[in-house]
C-alpha cells in the first residue's frame, strides 16, 4: 500500500503569470495576501520553517521535500503537469527532480487540461487558452515519453500510469486518449490511464480510460454551513469525510482520496470556499477508512490512495508542515501507511 500526493509546481517564476498577476508572482503571493474572512477564519496561514516560501527552482529544497515526504510515508508523487498544444508551463521543478538521483520518491503525473483564468475576478477571465486539437494531443503524446521513461515512474503492471485531470470537460478526450496510445504504442509501450474524479461520478470507459481516481474533497449540500447566499461558503470537514466514506463502491475501478483540509481563499477571496473543524485527529481516521478500503475492494496492482494534497497553499489543502499544526499531518500518514 502506497500513498501518493498530488504535487503543484507553482511555487516558482514563470513570464506568463507575472504577465497577469506582476513582477515576481508565484503562489506565495495568494498565500501571504490571504486575510480572516469570518470568525475564526485562519488565514494567512505560514509555512514551518523547515522550508518556509521556497523556490521550486532551488535543489535543496526539492530535496528536502522528497525526503520528508519518503520519511513520513509519502513514497510518491503525482505532479501537475502542464501542457498547452506542446508549451510547457512549470516544468523546472519537475525536469530537476528527473535528473536528481539522490530524490528516489517514485512519481505519476497528472494533466490538468483545462485553461488558465484570473482566480481573482468572479467572472474570472481566461489569460491562457488550452488547445485540444488532435495535433496538440500528439504533441502532448510525445512530450511524456521522457517521464514514462523515467526509471521511478510508476507503471500499474508494467504501464506508465497517467491522469487527466476532469477528463469529462475536455471537448475532444476520446481522441485524445486514443491519440495517447497510438503514441505510446510507437515508443513501445503501452498506458495505463485513468481520470480525476473531480465533479461526481464519471465511467472511464466512455472516455477511453482504465480506471478513474477520486478528487477530494467531494463536496455535498449537507455539509455546507453557511448560509445561501453567503460568501465564501463554508463546509464542514467532519460531515464532508463522512460523506465520503458512505459512497458505494461504483460500478468501475476507482481509487480512493483523502484531504487534510480546504481553504481556497487566498485564490478566491470572498469566492473562495472553506472547510472548517479540520483537524489531524479527523484525517487520520479518513485515512485508515481508505486503505482499508483499497485493500478489500481493489486489486493488488492499484494499492494506492492519494492525498490531496502535499503543497496545495493556495487551497488550504497541504500535508507540509505549517506553524499551527507542524508535523501532525505528516505523522497520521506516517503512522497509517505503516501498517496498512
Amino acid at each position: 500500500m502506497k500513498a501518493i500526493a498530488f504535487y503543484l509546481p507553482q511555487f516558482h517564476v514563470i513570464p506568463e503569470n507575472e504577465a497577469v498577476y506582476g513582477p515576481g508572482f508565484t503562489e506565495w503571493d495568494n498565500v501571504r495576501n490571504a486575510r480572516p474572512l469570518f470568525p475564526g477564519h485562519r488565514q494567512p496561514r505560514v509555512p514551518h520553517k523547515m522550508l518556509g516560501y521556497y523556490s521550486l527552482e532551488n535543489k535543496r529544497t526539492l530535496l528536502l521535500q522528497h525526503q520528508l515526504a519518503r520519511d513520513y510515508g509519502v513514497s510518491a508523487f503525482c505532479y501537475y503537469y502542464y501542457n498547452f498544444g506542446g508549451r510547457r508551463l512549470l516544468e523546472k521543478p519537475l525536469d530537476i527532480i528527473c535528473r536528481t538521483p539522490a530524490i528516489e520518491n517514485e512519481f505519476c503525473l497528472c494533466w490538468p487540461h483545462v485553461s488558465w483564468c484570473d482566480n481573482r475576478r468572479k467572472e474570472r477571465p481566461v489569460f491562457l487558452e488550452q488547445d485540444y486539437s488532435e495535433d496538440a494531443a500528439r504533441l502532448l503524446a510525445r512530450d511524456l515519453l521522457r517521464y514514462f521513461r523515467h526509471p521511478r515512474y510508476i507503471r500499474i503492471e508494467g504501464k506508465p500510469f497517467f491522469l487527466i485531470f476532469a477528463p469529462e470537460r475536455h471537448p475532444n478526450i476520446v481522441a485524445c486518449t486514443a491519440i495517447l496510445r497510438e503514441e505510446a504504442a510507437r515508443a513501445g509501450l503501452s498506458l495505463c490511464l485513468a481520470g480525476v474524479e473531480a465533479y461526481g461520478p464519471s465511467a472511464p470507459q466512455r472516455w477511453g480510460l482504465d480506471f478513474m481516481v477520486e478528487f477530494a474533497p467531494s463536496w455535498v449540500p449537507q455539509s455546507m454551513l453557511s448560509a445561501p447566499g453567503e460568501q465564501p461558503r463554508r463546509y464542514d470537514y467532519q460531515s464532508t469525510i463522512r460523506f465520503m466514506l458512505s459512497k458505494p463502491v461504483p460500478p468501475y475501478t476507482r481509487l480512493r482520496c483523502v484531504f487534510p483540509g480546504w481553504d481556497n481563499t487566498p485564490r478566491r477571496g470572498e469566492y473562495g470556499l472553506a472547510c472548517t473543524g479540520e483537524s489531524p485527529a479527523l484525517f487520520r481516521l479518513a485515512l485508515e477508512a481508505m486503505t482499508l478500503y483499497t485493500r478489500k475492494v481493489l486489486p493488488p496492482s492499484l494499492h494506492y490512495v492519494f492525498i490531496n494534497a502535499w503543497n496545495e497553499w493556495g487551497e488550504g489543502c497541504c500535508l507540509e508542515p505549517d506553524t499551527h499544526y507542524g508535523l501532525r499531518y505528516l505523522e497520521a500518514v506516517r503512522d497509517v501507511m505503516g501498517k496498512a
